[in-house]
């Protein structure tokens, strides 16, 4: 399939045109037509673009994405683009706005391109698109990457934001996401000055970043209140009744690779203190991201 063409920069039109009207080797999948720059500014504002960042443009047009990111606040950026003219004309682009030693454009299919190091993804692509792409943005972009498309979403993958911009009566949607950890599957982990010989246990589906589950301690299961996750980040709560005591523990845990490590707050009638928990990932558990939660086949059916 042809490349989107705009860096998050072209207008969609549901039809393919042919090769032979626009004189390429294979069909593109859209006309280019460039983002007002009112979106644009929208697009970095809610992804946080700093200085710090590595902003990838899947589509980039006449790069005026990446180029706004270097001249407003010093982002590094590469644009993506199938189309020669396009490349040729972000690179003249970049040169006139002072920033080539911050930009860089290839010619390449987005299929086949890799991105892995981007810290912010920019799309304006169809939303049949945007799901082609999506099971690349989740292998390929670490837990906590912003990835923001102008009027298209993603289907069940529901943004963490959204705006609208207006320009001349017309509105456009601004979409975020930020790509979550996956920290479905069952963790364990022991807690001796807290719950002596007995396993804890955290079991967990997730759709997106949606995670739902359940903690075990030893046979008993405890329902997880509040739960959140963002990025890399894990918090959720949970209270246990022992007679007519209830104990809130609230933890707060950083998710990497197959182990959570954070701290718990463990609140009992006027007591409180502060524990450490670190869980690591039974073998074979963890779930595809991107697959409905089955309640059927859950973890903890």
């Amino acid at each position: 399939m042809r490349k989107i063409l705009p860096c998050g920069l072209g207008i969609i039109i549901a039809f393919l045109f042919s090769a032979d009207l626009w004189g390429q080797e294979r069909p593109l999948d859209v006309p280019y037509v460039p983002s007002r720059p009112e979106v644009v500014a929208e697009m970095l504002r809610m992804a946080k673009v700093t200085k710090d960042d590595l902003l990838y443009d899947l589509g980039c047009g006449d790069g005026r994405i990446v180029i706004t990111a270097a001249k407003l606040y010093g982002t590094k950026g590469v644009g993506i683009d199938i189309d020669p003219e396009r490349i040729k004309e972000s690179v003249a682009n970049a040169a006139e706005a002072g920033v080539s030693h911050l930009v860089r454009f290839i010619e390449m299919d987005l299929f086949e391109a890799d991105f892995h190091e981007a810290t912010v993804v920019s799309l304006y692509l169809l939303t049949s698109v945007n799901l082609r792409l999506r099971p690349r943005l989740l292998a390929q972009l670490k837990p906590g990457t912003r990835v923001v498309s102008h009027n298209y979403g993603m289907d069940t993958w529901k943004p963490d934001q959204s705006s609208v911009v207006m320009v001349n009566d017309m509105a456009h949607d601004v979409y975020l996401w930020i790509v979550p950890a996956n920290v479905s599957g069952i963790w364990e982990w022991a807690w001796p000055d807290i719950f002596p010989k007995k396993v804890c246990q955290l079991e967990l589906d997730q759709l997106f970043q949606y995670p739902q589950g359940k903690m075990k301690v030893g046979e008993e299961e405890l329902l997880l209140k509040d739960i959140f996750l963002e990025g890399e980040n894990l918090r959720f709560i949970v209270e246990r009744e022992e007679g007519d005591k209830t104990t809130t523990m609230a933890f707060a845990g950083h998710a990497r690779g197959h182990t959570i490590e954070g701290t718990a707050e463990i609140r009992s009638q006027a007591k409180k203190n502060k524990k450490t928990w670190r869980a690591t990932r039974r073998p074979g558990t963890m779930k595809p991201l991107d697959t409905e939660i089955d309640e059927g086949n859950s973890l903890f059916r």
